[in-house]
């Protein structure tokens, strides 16, 4: 009875431990299943992330290459903008069709019209004399003017156009101007006719000479102020040969001839400004020291002569001479009297006749 008891028990706890080490397992095959699953989730995470980080690099990247080729348009775009402007030749025509002259156009504005009235045409050149009939074409009488008419229908006046050489349109802060040589072989420009106008934006100048500021942009207006050589100086507006400007608390006008945008020109300028001070007082100084040196000169030889007039003056003075002498009469009637003579040493002496 006691084995069999015993036998139960033994079969209930090996069945008893049997059943635990299935759970064991059990339970360790769902934990292992557990990390499995999130093994493949964290791994599923860092696919996406990787993923979405690969979409984000391939995005940016193509964004940094778009902006790069938009810089590269800019830059290209600027780089053409600033190529300078080739020169167009413009065929000028008198009123009556005839040929006048060629001007250079280095604007990059189309001119479809340029005529010059005022002055005498090919054939009426050639009915004068043999001179004035081999002068060239640009060789055009002062006094014509010169009208340049734009493709955008604007028309741009030079008066008083004189005899040209060369000569060229140009275009500075909207106005236009042409320059050439003249008879003489020197460098000269014209400017056109136009009203007076605000610039866009205020321009820094810098003083190419001591120069008055004026009240109005003509040289016998008031004189406002002075505008000194090199200072800077803003400027707002103008006309083509009068740019209004404003320097403290003066606003007014100074001639065009006296302001540059280049800052190097206007530091020339002021390097040849003291060095032809320096020159000046050099030669100042020469010649102060010239005139003293002469000066010297003259005062050592008047001592000299000085000096030699005392040593003989004592030499001279041991010989006695008459200074005055003055007549006595008797008052007989007899005609006998005396002089009284004087010497140069003082003495006197009686001398009867």
């Amino acid at each position: 009875m006691k084995k069999k008891v015993w036998k139960q028990m033994i079969g209930l706890t090996a069945a008893a431990v049997v059943s635990m080490a299935s759970m064991g397992v059990a339970a360790e095959g769902s934990e292992t299943a557990e990390t499995v699953a999130e093994t493949e989730a964290a791994g599923s995470e860092t696919s996406t992330e990787a993923d979405a980080t690969g979409s984000e690099t391939s995005a940016e990247t193509d964004a940094s290459g778009s902006e790069n080729g938009t810089v590269a348009e800019d830059t290209e775009t600027e780089a053409e903008t600033e190529a300078p402007v080739e020169p167009v030749p413009v065929d000028v025509v008198n009123e009556d069709g005839s040929a006048a002259f060629t001007l250079m156009n280095s604007t990059g504005v189309e001119i479809t019209e340029a005529v010059l009235s005022g002055a005498a045409s090919s054939e009426e050149a050639d009915a004068e004399t043999e001179t004035e009939a081999s002068s060239e074409a640009e060789t055009e009488s002062a006094g014509s003017t010169l009208t340049l008419t734009f493709q955008d229908g604007t028309a741009h006046i030079f008066e008083n156009v004189p005899a040209l050489q060369d000569p060229e349109l140009t275009e500075e802060h909207t106005f236009f101007y042409i320059s050439y040589t003249d008879e003489s072989g020197e460098s000269d420009e014209i400017a056109e006719t136009a009203e007076e106008k605000e610039f866009e934006e205020p321009l820094t100048m810098y003083v190419l000479n001591d120069v008055y500021i004026r009240s109005e942009n003509t040289s016998d207006s008031d004189a406002l102020g002075v505008a000194s050589l090199g200072s800077e100086i803003t400027v707002t507006g103008g006309t083509p040969t009068w740019y209004k400007v404003e320097q403290g608390d003066i606003t007014g006008y100074v001639s065009r001839a006296y302001l540059s945008e280049d800052q190097e020109s206007a530091n020339a300028a002021v390097a040849a400004e003291e060095a032809e001070v320096a020159r000046v007082q050099a030669e100042a100084a020469a010649a102060a020291a010239a005139q003293a040196q002469a000066e010297a000169a003259a005062q050592a030889a008047a001592q000299a002569a000085a000096q030699q007039a005392q040593s003989q003056a004592p030499a001279q003075s041991q010989e006695v001479y008459e200074v005055s002498r003055q007549a006595f009469d008797d008052c007989d009637g007899s005609g006998h009297g005396y002089y009284e003579i004087t010497y140069s040493d003082g003495s006197t002496a009686i001398e009867y006749y």
